[in-house]
C-alpha cells in the first residue's frame, strides 16, 4: 500500500485529496471567472497551520568537492535528481553563438555513449527513467526521476549524457528546425512580441536583453563542435548545485551524486557579466500592432533574494497582483469595471537584476481606462500602503497553500537544489513559513512605499487612440 509521504503527514484526512480538489477549483476560478474564493478555501482546509516535516540533510562528497542537499523520503520506491549549472544559461552565450544553451538542453539527452537517441530513449520508458534539461538566462539546469531499482542504470546514462553526448546529426538538425520555427512564431505572438521588445527596452545591450532562443543568424550558425564545447567548458563542479530527494539513505545519496557527476570538469569556463545598468526614465514603449487585445507591460525596481525586504515585498506584490482575483489589481479592473480578463504582478529574480512587474489586457476601448485604474493603484499602494487585514489574510494564503508546491519528489529535488544555490540553509523549508509570518505591518508598507514608485517603465502593443 502506497505511504503517505513524510514530509506532509497528517492526522486526519488526505492531503492529495485536498492538492486534487485545489487543482480543480483553481481551474473552475480562473476558467469560468466564478466566486469561489480560492484563498478562503486553502485557509479552511487542512493546510492551514502545516509545517513541513521532512529534513535536509547536507551532504559532502569529499573527493569530487561537492556539497549537495538530501531529504530521505520512503513512502514510495522512487528517487528524484535536481541540478543546476551557475553561470551557464543562455545569457552566457557569446554574441555569436546565441541559442547554444538552448539549443544545448533541447538535445543533450538525444544520445550519449553508445546508445543512440532512440535506443536511449526507448530503454529509459521501459525502465521508468526520465531524464531532461533547460536552459534559463543564468542557469542550465537538468533533473532525473528513477524507481529505485533501475537507480545505477539511470546513473549511468545520466552520466553518459553529461560527458559523451551524441549530438547526432538528425537530432540536432531536427531541434534546430524547430527552435527556428519558433522564433517565428514568436512574431505573430502579441504577448511575446512584447515581452522580447520591453526586455530590449529594459536591458539594452546587455545579455538580459536577448532573446533566450537564440537570433535566426546565431541559431543556423551552431555546429555539433559548439554543443560539444558547452557541455566541456561550462558544466563543471564548481559551478554545479544537486539536490537528491526518494528513498535512499544518507550514504546511498553519496554514492549516487559520485556515480552521475564524478567525472564532470573541475572547473567552468564562464563569460562575466557585469549588473546591467538600466535606465529608470526612458518614456513609453509603444508597438502599434492590430489585434483583439492591446496588452500592457510594466517593471520597476526589485529586491535580492537574500535582502532583508524581500518577504515585505513579496507580500507587498502578492496583494497587488499576484493574489489573482482576489488582488488589489484584479478587484479594481476586473471585478469592479470588467475591463479585462485578469491582470497580474510578479517579483523577477535573475541573478544580477531583481524586478518587480505587472501588466494586463483589455479590448482597445476599454485599454485607456484599465491603465488609468492600472496606476491609480498602484500610486495608491506606494502612497498609502495596505491595512492590517489584508496583511493577516496574505499570511494565511501563503502560509497555508505553500505545501502545494512539494505535491512530487522531483519538486522537492528542485527545491533543495536552489536552495543551495541561494543560500537558504538546510534547515530553509521549516522556516519560511516564520518568514512570511515575521513581516510587520511597518515593514510591509516601507516596501510599498520604497518599491510601488514613479520609477515605472511601461510598454505597450495594440491598436491605439487615433489609429
Amino acid at each position: 500500500m502506497r505511504k503517505r509521504p513524510a514530509y506532509l503527514k497528517n492526522k486526519k484526512g488526505s492531503y492529495w485529496v485536498v492538492l486534487a480538489l485545489l487543482a480543480v477549483l483553481v481551474w473552475l476560478v480562473y476558467g469560468y471567472g466564478s466566486d469561489f474564493s480560492l484563498q478562503q478555501l486553502v485557509e479552511e482546509s487542512e493546510l492551514q497551520g502545516r509545517r513541513f516535516q521532512g529534513k535536509t540533510e547536507e551532504v559532502f562528497v569529499p573527493e569530487l568537492g561537492i556539497k549537495f542537499y538530501f531529504m530521505r523520503e520512503d513512502s514510495n520506491p522512487l528517487v528524484a535528481v535536481s541540478f543546476i549549472f551557475e553561470k551557464a544559461g543562455t545569457a552566457y552565450d557569446l554574441s555569436s553563438e546565441q541559442g547554444l544553451a538552448a539549443l544545448t538542453a533541447a538535445t543533450l539527452k538525444d544520445g550519449a555513449g553508445k546508445f543512440s537517441a532512440e535506443e536511449l530513449r526507448d530503454e529509459m520508458a521501459v525502465k521508468g527513467i526520465k531524464i531532461g534539461f533547460s536552459a534559463g538566462k543564468d542557469n542550465f539546469r537538468g533533473w532525473m526521476t528513477a524507481p529505485k531499482g533501475n537507480l545505477p542504470l539511470a546513473a549511468e546514462w545520466l552520466k553518459l549524457i553529461l560527458i559523451q553526448p551524441r549530438f547526432e546529426g538528425k537530432h540536432l538538425a531536427n531541434a534546430k528546425a524547430q527552435i527556428l520555427k519558433t522564433i517565428e512564431t514568436e512574431k505573430e505572438d502579441p504577448q511575446v512580441q512584447l515581452g522580447l521588445a520591453f526586455n530590449r527596452e529594459i536591458y539594452g545591450t546587455h545579455a538580459y536583453g536577448r532573446n533566450s532562443l537564440g537570433t535566426t543568424e546565431t541559431v543556423k550558425g551552431l555546429r555539433r563542435a559548439d554543443l560539444q564545447k558547452f557541455v566541456r567548458e561550462r558544466l563543471a563542479k564548481n559551478n554545479l548545485y544537486v539536490g537528491v530527494a526518494g528513498d535512499l539513505d544518507k550514504e546511498e545519496a553519496r554514492v549516487l551524486v559520485r556515480q552521475i557527476f564524478e567525472k564532470l570538469p573541475d572547473k567552468a569556463k564562464t563569460v562575466v557579466l557585469e549588473r546591467p545598468d538600466i535606465e529608470w526614465q526612458k518614456p513609453l514603449l509603444q508597438v502599434r500592432r492590430e489585434g483583439g487585445q492591446n496588452i500592457a507591460a510594466f517593471a520597476a525596481e526589485g529586491t535580492c533574494r537574500l535582502c532583508a525586504d524581500f518577504y515585505p515585498l513579496y507580500i507587498a506584490n502578492y496583494l497587488f497582483g499576484g493574489a489573482g482575483l482576489n488582488s488589489r489589481l484584479n478587484q479594481r479592473i476586473r471585478e469592479k469595471e470588467g475591463l479585462t480578463y485578469g491582470g497580474y504582478s510578479v517579483l523577477v529574480i535573475n541573478d544580477l537584476s531583481e524586478l518587480l512587474t505587472a501588466g494586463f489586457s483589455a479590448t482597445a476601448e476599454k485599454f485607456d481606462r484599465a491603465k488609468a485604474l492600472f496606476m491609480e493603484e498602484w500610486q495608491r499602494v506606494g502612497c498609502h500602503g495596505f491595512g492590517e487585514e489584508e496583511l493577516r489574510a496574505a499570511k494565511n494564503y501563503l502560509t497555508a497553500s505553500y505545501n502545494l508546491r512539494f505535491a512530487s519528489l522531483a519538486g522537492i529535488a528542485e527545491m533543495l537544489a536552489y536552495m543551495q544555490k541561494y543560500g537558504l540553509g538546510a534547515d530553509f523549508l521549516q522556516k519560511r513559513n516564520d518568514y512570511v509570518e515575521a513581516v510587520t505591518l511597518e515593514q510591509l508598507n516601507q516596501a510599498a512605499k520604497k518599491y510601488f514608485d514613479s520609477n515605472l517603465l511601461q510598454a505597450e502593443i495594440g491598436v491605439f487612440g487615433g489609429e
